[in-house]
């Protein structure tokens, strides 16, 4: 059986401060991909043209690399970035909490801080997927710049645009009400409408979907996509 996971972030720690979370953090993991999507938390309330502007505090998508089993360690390649490329490698390490949460331990830009490397300690939560079709899967599309990522009933996707412009969108499925609901819609406009929705008819994420596999490629909404992880879940 493959690797597919949805982790939702806990706690952020940039050492040797204190932990905290003013974000919405969700992450698509399957296969050796990923689609990393942190929403900010306001303090107060902001209009619409403000949350699509701030509202990503961080999104990206690309590569996990497993550097070693035990103790588990990974690199995570960025093909998209909405805070642009670094060209320090992202890499860090990972143990299990008496809870069953997982610690993240590593050093990257701490933005409180000028972009100073700090040492930082991240705790997750597996989070099962909600209701949904049995499978899961990454895509790439043709020009490479847009990650669309779904496990079950949750689904991301993002774009890097012209310019360091970006957008991502966050949708899960209602099972109770049977159709799609948007849990997030943020980033520069025209960069959003070259994302795929599934709260539009968009057959094409249906017919055959199941019948995907890795290093297929798929048509959806006029553009070409790459099937760069497809795995079956329980």
């Amino acid at each position: 059986m493959g690797y597919w996971e949805i982790s939702e972030r806990i706690s952020l720690r940039w050492l040797p401060g204190p932990p905290s979370e003013d974000t919405t953090t969700l992450v698509i993991n399957v296969g050796s991909f990923f689609v990393d999507l942190r929403i900010r938390h306001h303090d107060v309330p902001i209009d619409y043209e403000m949350q699509l502007r701030e509202g990503i505090e961080w999104a990206m998508a690309g590569e996990r690399q497993v550097l070693s089993q035990d103790p588990l360690k990974c690199r995570w390649i960025h093909i998209i970035d909405s805070r642009g490329h670094s060209e320090i490698p992202d890499e860090a390490s990972f143990s299990k909490l008496p809870n069953g949460d997982v610690l993240e331990r590593g050093r990257m830009p701490c933005p409180e801080r000028g972009g100073e490397i700090t040492e930082y300690e991240e705790v997750w939560r597996v989070v099962e997927p909600l209701p949904g079709a049995k499978w899961a899967w990454i895509l790439q599309s043709e020009d490479g710049k847009s990650f669309l990522g779904r496990i079950g009933g949750t689904y991301i996707a993002m774009r890097e645009g012209e310019e360091g412009k970006f957008a991502a969108r966050r949708e899960e499925w209602d099972d109770d009400e049977g159709f799609w609901m948007s849990f997030w819609e943020l980033g520069e406009p025209k960069v959003q409408r070259e994302l795929p929705s599934l709260l539009r008819p968009q057959k094409q994420f249906f017919v055959g979907e199941g019948s995907w596999r890795t290093g297929h490629t798929v048509q959806i909404s006029n553009k070409f996509y790459t099937v760069k992880a497809f795995e079956f879940i329980q």
